[in-house]
């Protein structure tokens, strides 16, 4: 399924998070949404799962765009948060259970494809433990099997990585490829230009709730350092040498 935006706006209390955007990620694309904190990453994620409604403008999913239908669709959509929250006293093997079930899901091949996910991203020994004693990058392993298992159209990913040991991130840029490969979408916010320079295939910056670029992987694909200087010129990251000078020069 696709992903657009067409003009979508979105206010909280006064503050413009998003102003007018437009963007279109065609299925079987892995896209990078990448800003500055603030910038309206997340927000543009959360009203693509809809878990927030834009004011104004259009959202479609694949070929749906009445806002009363998208539910329906979002239920394909598999979701990573920026700050996901867990049932702490609950195992993974748990808390897959737990999804299974409210998604109608068979529990069994559940367990299959989670015992599968957890040999690829390292964390099997884990799965009969409780949340609440795991470290922060296999509980985010949990969040990534919560978005990967139950057969998603399209995933979003918010910070994916955050807190993934190495092994895991070679593991998840695989992942990526294998669904973008089988006609699987990708949103993939982040911050981490080498990631998104080695998954995605086109990126867009965005900041202060305006895209302020699209690059597509035949721009940048090689070239070490070219959406670093891009994304500078574009909104503006740089800070003067000078400034950075000055900082160490009166360290003492």
């Amino acid at each position: 399924m696709s992903i657009e935006f067409r003009n979508v706006t979105k206010n909280f209390s006064g503050f413009t998070a998003l102003d007018s955007i437009s963007f279109k990620i065609e299925k079987g694309t892995a896209c990078g949404y990448i800003g500055p904190n603030g910038a309206g990453k997340t927000t543009t994620a959360r009203i693509i799962v809809g878990l927030e409604k834009s004011d104004s403008g259009l959202v479609k999913i694949g070929d749906v765009d009445d806002v009363t239908e998208l539910p329906g669709v979002q239920k394909r959509i598999g979701y990573v948060p920026e700050s996901p929250r867990l049932y702490e006293s609950l195992t993974p093997r748990e808390t897959i259970a737990m999804a299974a079930m409210l998604r109608k899901y068979d529990a069994e091949k559940a367990m299959r494809k989670l015992e599968v996910l957890s040999e690829i991203l390292r964390f099997g020994d884990f799965l009969r433990k409780p949340i609440s004693g795991l470290s922060k990058g296999n509980k985010q392993k949990v969040i990534l099997s919560l978005a990967l298992l139950f057969k998603p159209s399209i995933l979003v990913l918010d910070e994916p990585t955050d807190g993934l040991d190495l092994q895991a991130v070679i593991s998840l840029k695989q992942l990526i490829r294998r669904f973008t490969a089988r006609d699987g979408t990708v949103f993939y916010s982040s911050h981490l230009l080498d990631i998104i320079e080695g998954v995605c295939s086109e990126v867009y910056f965005i900041n202060q709730g305006r895209i302020g670029g699209h690059f597509r992987k035949e721009e940048f694909e090689g070239k070490r350092g070219y959406l670093e200087e891009a994304l500078s010129e574009s909104i503006g990251t740089t800070t003067d040498q000078k400034v950075i000078d000055e900082f160490f020069d009166d360290a003492d």
